[in-house]
């Protein structure tokens, strides 16, 4: 009696051995517990009151930082003419970068954030006249 019990458990642990067995791949298999995301998603910037009409706000600068995805973390600026960032690459979740508006009006530019498996989350950035 007791050697027919012994397949029988075997049989039933089988799939509990599977499953304990499978474990997950790390954060670049399994993704992030929380959404890519850059924060501010948008950043606009404004002229003083008194600038005169037309003219756009050169030197204002703004923290951003990346939440989620996988790291390291690419920056592709797109509107290099309007707005300089201080590095190419953040290394790490929760880090940051910062943005530079150089002048000339912008409304909307684009800085787009790639994670290492290729997702991409875009920053807005605007600057505009004073009204």
């Amino acid at each position: 009696m007791q050697l027919r019990k012994l397949p029988m458990t075997l049989w039933a642990l089988a799939p509990m051995v599977l499953l304990a067995s499978c474990g997950g791949g790390g954060d670049e298999e399994a993704g992030s517990p929380t959404a890519f995301s850059v924060s501010p998603s948008t950043v606009t910037f404004t002229a003083p009151t008194g600038t005169a009409a037309g003219v756009c706000l050169a030197g204002g600068t703004s923290l951003i930082f990346v939440y989620g995805g996988t790291a390291p973390y690419r920056i592709d600026n797109t509107v290099p003419d309007y707005v300089s960032i201080d590095k190419t690459e953040v290394s790490d979740r929760g880090g940051s970068f910062t943005i530079t508006v150089v002048g000339g009006c912008l409304s909307p530019g684009n800085i787009n954030v790639v994670d290492k498996l290729d997702h991409v989350v875009t920053l807005t950035v605007n600057n505009k006249p004073a009204s």
